[in-house]
């Protein structure tokens, strides 16, 4: 296999470097203007609600959002080992403690999506 003479290697990595930049620009909608979606507007409008201050084992958690598009799909990661999906789910968690809770939530029209992470922290007595 002949390798690349040396002059053409700084050029080659300027290139494959300029060209890394440009697909994360494109493909990263959650800070501009995505094919006509301000995901960094819509991605601000997506909070979790949860029911965690009424006490018990057992805890109540949605998605809230009041932007212009609509919600594809919620994935949950409750922090304790434990994932599920929906706009709206109930959670058992089995020992006390502070858990991370964030929801993954994909927003879009069409074939133009943005992704939320929202996170919350709840404590179970």
């Amino acid at each position: 296999m002949k390798s690349l003479p040396l002059f053409l290697h700084g050029p080659i990595l300027r290139l494959t470097a300029m060209a890394l930049l440009f697909l994360m620009f494109a493909c990263n909608g959650d800070d501009d203007v995505f094919q006509g979606i301000d995901c960094e507007q819509e991605i601000g409008l997506v909070q979790i609600e949860d029911d965690s201050a009424q006490g018990g084992m057992t805890v109540q958690f949605s998605i809230q959002y009041s932007g212009n598009q609509s919600v594809r799909a919620v994935n949950w990661d409750f922090g304790d080992g434990t994932k599920d999906s929906g706009t709206s789910v109930s959670h058992l968690y089995i020992n006390s403690g502070t858990y991370q809770v964030q929801a993954q939530v994909s927003l879009g029209s069409g074939e133009n999506e943005c992704l939320a992470e929202p996170t919350t922290s709840v404590t179970i007595q």
